[in-house]
């Protein structure tokens, strides 16, 4: 791997180097008066997450928030996990076993559906990673049920991660090159040709390692997506697009356990608990991995569409597309602090996963007028058909001190190391119909209605090594979900949007459930959404503005006359606003703030003591979250001066709440200057150096300590 970073590196600088060379010829053109009409604004995009009938974001009756490639690179926003955090209402973090994991409107890490190019995923929890974000023109949020576009799970919405896609007509290359603290450094190139007038073909492809932050937690990821385009008659659009993601974690770090208060050598006030316990400054950077733990995932992804035009109004599409992951971890991964002998206990993990799905989507989509009003129409078909192997080991190991660690290594896998000895093999057969209709009711008045079912067959067969029996268990599934919604125009500027949805979600990750989970049926959830979407002054600022509730039922519960047993029939309720502006205050100053507050509690759930958790706050969901930045370009020089802050309120890592995580503020800056062809930017992130955790992982008793203050400097190169 260290052989590719140094090919990439000078595949790089070559590439940078030949452009500086090629800009010091002088070419004279003559003069010519341009006139421009500026965009009507961001709400004229259309988007893949939010219907298949492709809608404008203007007229999705839902929430959408875009996050553009353009928009990353001024931010700074160098992976997934970062770009996440920058949508309202969105909290992600660094869960090395599912690393890109997120909370959206007040719902947990696995009520997101997740989508590559608009293909959708079962049981995303599995497959997120936080990829290197110069991979993708964009990023999509769909807020609000998705199953209807999204499947089975999607309750609190989808994320849509959109890849570079070949253009005609014009070749373009870009690279770029980035260090920072902690020896991190990223290097990647993207090349857009054109093969004649109807064929085109791109590539990116970037490396990345870092140092880290937390001791001996280097890691490195590799990329590599692709595509091609061609219009292959006046009637038939071929493509198809083959990605590769690649990334590596020494010794990955699980989070720092949090410790009774009379043990701790730098108490901070990060942290608050019925127990008294804390997080201390004093651990805040060690690591209590194994000394030789690995955590290391390795995908490839194909995807092939064809389109062919019926007539003038009608069309067929087809995607065909095919996966496979290899994943794996050896890792010490929990730690409890032992008040009696003052010391850690840790246990040890070992799983791999052998992932492959293979998925078949049909669409026949109509646009022409029904009753003199245009009608927009589309209905398909989708096959799912996904093999997944795993095995799963888990142990103990010695315990350590917090403060002065001796790590070891990972044990000898036998009966005695390890208490739990588990080979998976699932199968998952997932058939779905659909339909969406986009009616206008008048020229201003647009209805959208949507309607998913879905047959599920799950098969698992699970052998216990310990005990030397291998289980069968099946299960069907059946879902139904569906929207309906409208778009009201008052006027040219300004729109009115409401939506009623209903959706299904799946209780466990389907690929990883047990005998017990598969008794229970898909829990339901509801959701209404009311909004308005609106540009102003000249077009120069755009704002969307929602309220929204989502209820979900028959979640796990208690059964209040056996607490021991665990039954359906809780519920959740989150309720909020959100809000997203930009402003284009002159041609050098722009400004986008984005906020969301909401109150997420469950309305009916008990504990395993038969104790009532209504009204607390499901784990990992902050109230509120809030982001502003802002960039001025100076007239005189070309240099862009940018700022940013991002806002997370208070979190809790468990259902009881026993166990609150303080909010944090961070703040940004960057200075860019052109240089040659391109931009170089010095970054610094986390300003005041604050002190702060972002996540839970596995325990409620371990927290992930947030990066410090960082800096880096990187040219980027258009040419």
């Amino acid at each position: 791997m260290h052989n590719s970073r140094l090919w990439l590196g000078a595949l790089c600088a070559s590439t940078m180097l030949s452009g500086t060379a090629q800009a010091e010829e002088t070419i004279v053109l003559d003069p010519v008066i341009v006139t421009t009409t500026k965009d009507t604004s961001k709400l004229n995009q259309k988007t893949e997450v939010g219907s298949s009938l492709g809608l404008t974001l203007k007229e999705t009756p839902a929430t959408v928030n875009i996050v553009t490639q353009d928009e990353m690179q001024a931010q700074g926003l160098s992976d997934l996990i970062e770009v996440y955090n920058a949508i309202p209402g969105v909290m992600s973090g660094n869960n090395p076993g599912e690393p890109g994991m997120l909370s959206m409107r007040g719902f947990g890490r696995n009520s997101t559906g997740y989508l590559m190019d608009g293909v959708r995923t079962i049981d995303p929890v599995l497959m997120v990673r936080n990829y290197d974000s110069y991979h993708f023109e964009r990023v999509e949020a769909l807020k609000g049920p998705a199953s209807v576009v999204s499947g089975t799970g999607a309750l609190a919405g989808s994320i849509n991660v959109v890849t570079r896609k070949p253009t005609l007509g014009e070749a373009s290359r870009e690279a770029f090159m980035s260090y920072g603290s902690y020896d991190s450094f990223r290097v990647g190139g993207s090349v857009n040709q054109p093969i004649n007038d109807k064929t085109a073909v791109n590539a990116t492809l970037t490396y990345g390692q870092t140092g880290g932050y937390i001791d001996d937690t280097d890691s490195e990821k590799l990329g590599f997506t692709s595509g091609v385009v061609t219009q292959a008659t006046e009637r038939l659009k071929l493509s198809a697009s083959l990605d590769y993601f690649q990334d590596r974690f020494e010794t990955a770090y699980y989070g720092t356990p949090l410790i009774p208060l009379a043990f701790a050598q730098d108490p901070s006030g990060e942290v608050s608990s019925a127990n008294g316990y804390v997080l201390d400054k004093a651990i805040k950077y060690n690591n209590y991995n194994a000394t030789d733990g690995l955590m290391k995932s390795s995908s490839i992804w194909l995807r092939t569409n064809a389109e062919y035009a019926l007539s003038d109004s009608w069309t067929v599409n087809n995607e065909l597309s095919y996966f496979s992951a290899d994943r794996s971890w050896e890792d010490v991964d929990y730690y409890t602090f032992d008040v009696n002998t003052g010391l850690l206990n840790r246990d040890a993990t070992i799983i791999t996963h052998d992932h492959q799905f293979w998925a078949d989507r049909f669409t026949i989509s109509n646009d022409s007028t029904l009753a003199g009003k245009r009608n927009r129409f589309t209905a398909g078909l989708e096959y799912i058909a996904t093999d997944f192997s795993s095995k799963r080991r888990f142990g103990t190991t010695t315990a350590v001190d917090p403060f002065n660690p001796v790590r070891g290594v990972m044990p000898t896998v036998n009966n005695v190391n390890y208490y739990y000895l588990q080979n998976y093999d699932s199968k998952v057969e997932t058939f779905a119909v659909f339909a969406e209709d986009a009616f206008n009711l008048t020229p201003n008045w647009l209805t959208v209605v949507g309607l998913r079912y879905e047959d599920i067959d799950l098969t698992r067969d699970v052998a216990n090594l310990v005990a030397s029996t291998t289980s069968t268990f099946k299960r069907n599934y059946d879902s139904l979900s569906w929207r309906v919604g409208t778009v009201y125009d008052v006027n040219e500027n300004v729109s009115l949007f409401a939506q009623y949805n209903q959706a299904t979600m799946p209780l466990a990750t389907l690929l990883l459930s047990n005998s017990s989970n598969s008794s229970f049926d898909l829990s339901t959830g509801t959701s209404v959404e009311v909004g308005t979407k609106s540009s102003f002054w000249d077009n120069r600022g755009v704002i969307t503005v929602s309220l929204f509730q989502i209820e979900q039922d028959d979640i796990l519960t208690r059964d209040p006359n056996n607490p021991a047993l665990t039954v359906q029939g809780g519920s959740q309720r989150s309720r909020g606003i959100e809000f997203d502006v930009t402003l284009d205050i002159t041609e050098q100053w722009t400004v986008g703030a984005n906020a969301a507050f909401q109150k997420s509690e469950y309305t009916d759930l008990l504990d395993g003591g038969g104790n009532s958790l209504k009204g607390n706050r499901p784990y990992n969901v902050p109230s509120r979250t809030f982001n502003l930045n802002t960039a001025y370009t100076l007239e005189s020089i070309p240099l862009t001066i940018g700022g940013g802050m991002r806002h997370a309120g208070s979190f809790y890592t468990n259902t009881a709440n026993t166990i609150e995580v303080a909010g944090h503020t961070l703040f940004d800056a960057s200075l860019a200057y052109q240089v040659g062809n391109g931009t170089l930017t010095l970054r610094g992130k986390n300003l005041t150096d604050e002190f702060y955790a972002d996540w839970s992982g596995y325990s409620s008793t371990q927290v992930y300590v947030g990066e410090p203050r960082t800096f880096e400097m990187t040219y980027n190169l258009i040419f």
